[in-house]
């Protein structure tokens, strides 16, 4: 599967039926996605925050007006929400994704442009990737992102990612570490706690809510250790899931910590325990002494 480089800056070329990105590069920073919608999504995310005004004013309140760019779902396929009142209608052909994509950078009046795209090659047959890229879903061997519903907060959507997400039956069980007697002890996901500076925090239904509250914790009581690893950790899904700064616009949940520092909490729940491990290693603290049942 050959790859090859677009670059925004230059007369693109057609994108043909067969080809995926593999990630978005802008100024010189590498975020890997997962298709061309996810790509356009991240792509529209980062130039609002440089360019705000020229976002907004791409935006119409008119349904019948075929635009990207809306302040509202209304006739809307595959909207994302941009900002609070900005939606971005995701449902494009690649093509037209790439002029866009040009075309907020022209009326931005940028001329230097540094993004560019990294695409590869399809092993699928053309007429069967053609089929699929029509109906907006990805071959079945690549990982594909959840449909969400219209008009949906972003509370809605990131509980409708919880629940999409595999987990266990009500009646089955998981193997957590645990420190009794050096054994590892079945326990149930559900009414989750931990406990930091004799503190106990919790319940939590989830992993991610835990996941998002010890970060939290962890950034207030631990700033020094925490700071130095953001930017460095890089889980077994080979992403970053801490970062300072504008540097978030990459992640797929972003969650704002203390001193400017984000985590990504778009993992499921075997990830999200590795994470943990890793940071209360760093703070000098052990899994088993700190994450506990109820």
């Amino acid at each position: 599967m050959p790859t090859r480089i677009i670059d925004l800056a230059a007369k693109s070329e057609e994108i043909q039926e067969n080809e995926l990105p593999v990630a978005l590069i802008y100024l010189g920073e590498r975020a890997p996605v997962r298709d061309w919608q996810e790509l356009f999504f991240v792509a529209v995310k980062c130039l609002y925050t440089e360019f705000p005004d020229t976002i907004n004013s791409l935006c119409s309140t008119d349904p019948t007006r075929i635009l990207f760019l809306r302040t509202n779902t209304i006739g809307m396929e595959r909207p994302m929400r941009i900002a609070p009142i900005i939606y971005l209608e995701t449902k494009r052909t690649p093509n037209q994704i790439v002029k866009a994509i040009k075309f907020i950078f022209s009326r931005a009046g940028v001329h230097n442009v540094k993004m560019q795209i990294e695409i590869y090659e399809t092993a699928y047959p053309k007429d069967d990737y053609a089929l699929r890229i029509t109906n907006y879903e990805l071959p079945s061997k690549l990982p594909s992102k959840p449909v969400l519903h219209l008009n949906q907060t972003i509370e809605e959507m990131l509980a409708a990612l919880d629940a999409m997400e595999i987990k266990p039956q009500k009646h089955s069980k998981v193997v957590l570490p645990h420190a009794t007697h050096g054994r590892a002890e079945p326990q149930v996901f559900g009414n989750l706690f931990f406990i930091l500076e004799g503190e106990r925090h919790g319940p939590f239904a989830n992993e991610k809510n835990r996941y998002v509250a010890l970060m939290q914790c962890l950034a207030e009581l631990y700033p020094y250790q925490i700071l130095k690893e953001a930017g460095h950790h890089i889980n077994s899904q080979h992403r970053l899931t801490l970062m300072k700064g504008g540097s978030y616009l990459y992640f797929r949940e972003p969650v704002e910590l203390p001193n400017n520092l984000f985590i990504d909490k778009d993992f499921p729940d075997r990830i999200l325990v590795e994470n943990e491990r890793y940071y209360l290693a760093r703070c000098g603290l052990y899994f088993e002494s700190v994450m506990f049942n109820g």
